[in-house]
C-alpha cells in the first residue's frame, strides 16, 4: 500500500466507497418502495372491507346472510382474479366471492393459530401462505341480531403474483440505473482525480527537467498547494549551485597557492637533484587529489554532457600528438544525444588519459564506442596493441601504475581516472579486446 501512487489511492478508495454506497442505497430503497406497496396496498383493502361492509346485511335471526350478486368491485365476481373475499362468523363462513369458486384449498378460520381480529380492529399480514402468496386484511364489525350484538369478519385475500412483479421489475431498473449511476461516477472521479493531480504531475515533470539540466529553476505556477514545494526546490537549487560553485573557487584558490611556491622551488638555481623529483611528485599529487575532490561534485540537477563533441577534440588532439604513428582512431556513437551526467572537464580527463594510453599503447589502431544498457552508459576504448596481462589488471586500476606497455608517463593518469569514475559511482573494467589489445570500459548509471 505504500509503494501505490496517489492516483490509484484515491482510485481504490472511491471504488470501495462506491462498492459499500451503491448496495446500501439499492437496500434502502427496494425497503422504501416495498414498504411504499404494501402501505399502498392496505388501503385498497381497507377499501374493500369497507365496501363489503357497507354491502352485508344479516337478518334478526343471523341466519341468513345478503349479499349482492354482482358486487362493483368486478374482481370479486370473476374466478381467480387475485382478489378474494370471505366473510365468517363464530358460526362459519357466512359467504365468500365468487372469485373462490376454483380454489381447492380455503383458509380454515377456525384454526387456533388463525388470525382472528377484535371487534372494531383489523389484521394486514404481508405474507399468507395457501396455494400462492397472499396479503391478508382481516377486520372484524358487530352486527345487531334478535339475539344481540354478534361479531362478522371480513377477510380480503390479495395474491402476490403482481406485487412480486412490481418489485423485480423496480428492483432491475433500481439496480440499472445503479450501475450506470456509478460507472458515471468513476468516469468523473478519474477526470476529476487526473484534474487534482496535472499540477502534480507537472512539477514532477519540470523536477526531472531541472535534474537533466534542461532547467536551472521551477518557473510554473501552480496551486498554493505546491507553491511552498516548488519554492523550498528553487532555494535547494540555487544554494546547491551557490555552494559547487563556492567550493570550486576555494579549491582553485588552493591549487594556485600551492602551485606558485612549487614553481618558485622547481624553478630555483642550485636546487639539488635529489630535491626535484620528491617536489614534481608533491606537484603531481596536488594536482591528483585536487581533481579527485571536484570529481563528481557536478549538481543532481546538471545537464548531461554531450559525449560526441567530446570524443571528436579529443581525437583531433590524439591524431596531432601521435602523427608519427599513423594510427586510425575512430568511434561509434550509437546516438549522437548520448550524453554523460557529469562535468564536463571530467569527461575530458577521464576520456583523455584512457585514449592516450591506448595510442602509446597502440601500433596501427584505436576505436572508441558508447552505448546504453539498461540504464547504464558504457564506453568501450580499445586498441591493438600488445595488451594488458591478467596478473596486472587489478594493479593498474587499484593503483594507477605505469606498466611496461605504456612507455610513457609517470602513471598518474590511470589513479585520476580510477578516482574520477568511482566519485560518478561507475566502475572500470579491462578485458582483452577483439583487436588483439586492451579493451577498457568506462560504466557509469544513467539518472533517469
Amino acid at each position: 500500500m505504500h509503494n501505490l501512487s496517489l492516483r490509484l489511492r484515491s482510485f481504490a478508495a472511491a471504488v470501495l466507497a462506491l462498492l459499500i454506497f451503491i448496495p446500501l442505497t439499492a437496500v434502502t430503497l427496494e425497503q422504501a418502495f416495498n414498504g411504499s406497496l404494501s402501505q399502498s396496498m392496505l388501503q385498497q383493502l381497507r377499501v374493500q372491507s369497507l365496501t363489503l361492509i357497507s354491502e352485508f346485511e344479516l337478518d334478526n335471526k343471523a341466519s341468513q346472510v345478503q349479499m349482492p350478486e354482482q358486487l362493483y368491485n368486478e374482481q370479486f365476481n370473476i374466478p381467480d382474479s387475485g382478489l378474494y373475499a370471505f366473510i365468517q362468523s363464530q358460526d362459519g363462513v357466512l359467504w365468500q366471492s365468487l372469485s373462490t369458486l376454483n380454489w381447492q384449498q380455503q383458509p380454515d378460520f377456525f384454526a387456533p393459530n388463525f388470525f382472528v381480529p377484535d371487534i372494531g380492529a383489523e389484521v394486514f399480514i404481508e405474507d399468507f401462505l395457501m396455494q400462492n402468496d397472499y396479503f391478508l386484511y382481516a377486520y372484524t364489525a358487530e352486527f345487531e341480531t334478535s339475539l344481540g350484538y354478534q361479531p362478522v369478519s371480513f377477510y380480503i385475500l390479495q395474491d402476490k403474483q403482481v406485487f412480486n412483479i412490481e418489485k423485480s421489475k423496480f428492483a432491475n431498473t433500481l439496480w440499472n440505473w445503479l450501475v450506470l449511476i456509478a460507472l458515471l461516477l468513476l468516469i468523473l472521479l478519474l477526470v476529476s482525480l487526473n484534474a487534482a493531480l496535472l499540477p502534480i504531475s507537472r512539477l514532477n515533470k519540470q523536477i526531472r527537467q531541472a535534474e537533466s539540466g534542461q532547467l536551472k529553476r521551477i518557473d510554473q505556477r501552480y496551486p498554493p498547494e505546491l507553491e511552498k514545494l516548488k519554492t523550498s526546490i528553487n532555494n535547494l537549487l540555487d544554494t546547491e549551485q551557490q555552494q559547487r560553485s563556492r567550493y570550486k573557487n576555494s579549491l582553485n584558490d588552493l591549487a594556485h597557492s600551492l602551485k606558485t611556491p612549487l614553481a618558485v622551488l622547481s624553478g630555483t638555481t642550485g636546487l639539488p637533484e635529489q630535491a626535484k623529483v620528491p617536489i614534481s611528485q608533491i606537484n603531481l599529487q596536488i594536482q591528483r587529489q585536487l581533481k579527485r575532490a571536484v570529481a563528481g561534485t557536478s549538481s543532481t540537477f546538471e545537464q548531461a554532457v554531450s559525449i560526441k563533441p567530446v570524443v571528436d577534440k579529443l581525437f583531433n588532439a590524439m591524431n596531432k600528438v601521435y602523427a608519427d604513428k599513423h594510427l586510425t582512431i575512430t568511434h561509434d556513437i550509437q546516438h549522437q544525444e548520448l550524453g554523460f551526467h557529469g562535468d564536463i572537464s571530467d569527461l575530458m580527463e577521464i576520456l583523455g588519459n584512457v585514449l592516450d594510453n591506448a595510442c602509446k599503447a597502440a601500433f596501427k589502431q584505436v576505436t572508441l564506442s558508447v552505448q546504453t544498457s539498461l540504464n547504464i552508459l558504457l564506453i568501450h576504448i580499445e586498441d591493438d596493441g600488445p595488451g594488458i596481462p591478467k596478473d596486472k589488471r587489478e594493479q593498474l586500476l587499484e593503483r594507477g601504475t605505469r606498466l611496461d606497455s605504456y612507455k610513457e608517463g609517470q602513471g598518474i593518469g590511470m589513479a585520476v581516472v580510477t578516482d574520477l569514475v568511482s566519485a560518478y559511482q561507475g566502475q572500470l573494467e579491462i578485458k582483452q579486446s577483439n583487436l588483439g589489445g586492451a579493451k577498457l570500459t568506462l560504466i557509469f548509471p544513467i539518472k533517469v
